[in-house]
């Protein structure tokens, strides 16, 4: 019985995740670099917004966590759209996984986004992520009643 509560202490022990290595004092943030674009050739309404983030999703029954995130308006500008992501390396544990993620709405109306998970930093992956966003179908506009 003894050596059953403390082979599952060790188990559990294994299972928790523990912190990452402290990096050195003064280390230089982690850049994550790239483009946002998207395939169809629609010009781009100059109000537009574009969110990137870039975030931990190493656990599966919850929702992901941002680490860092950018946002800045399309000014009549056309993608690809070039980001970059800075974030504490303190933050970053090598036994995680983490991806960056972007969408393009117009106010509240969502437009882009993208449907493939693009992994960086751990597990062999890089710093460059670039993303292809597909477009969101608008939902049909509600009947008008006949007159």
């Amino acid at each position: 019985m003894l050596s059953a509560v403390a082979g599952a202490s060790v188990l559990s022990a294994c299972a928790s995740p523990g912190t990452p290595a402290t990096p050195k004092p003064g280390a230089a943030p982690l850049r994550v670099t790239g483009t946002v674009a998207y395939r169809e050739r629609i010009a781009l309404d100059p109000a537009a917004e574009i969110t990137v983030q870039l975030l931990d999703v190493s656990r599966m029954d919850a929702p992901s966590v941002t680490l860092a995130e950018q946002r800045f308006k399309a000014d009549g500008k056309q993608p690809p759209f070039a980001f970059e992501l800075s974030v504490d390396p303190a933050r970053i544990d090598p036994r995680m996984r983490y991806a960056v993620a972007a969408r393009i709405t117009r106010g509240e109306q969502l437009l882009f986004i993208n449907d493939t998970q693009y992994s960086v930093l751990t597990q062999g992956n890089g710093t460059t992520a670039n993303l292809v966003l597909v477009r969101v179908a608008t939902p049909p506009a509600p009947p008008r009643p006949s007159r």
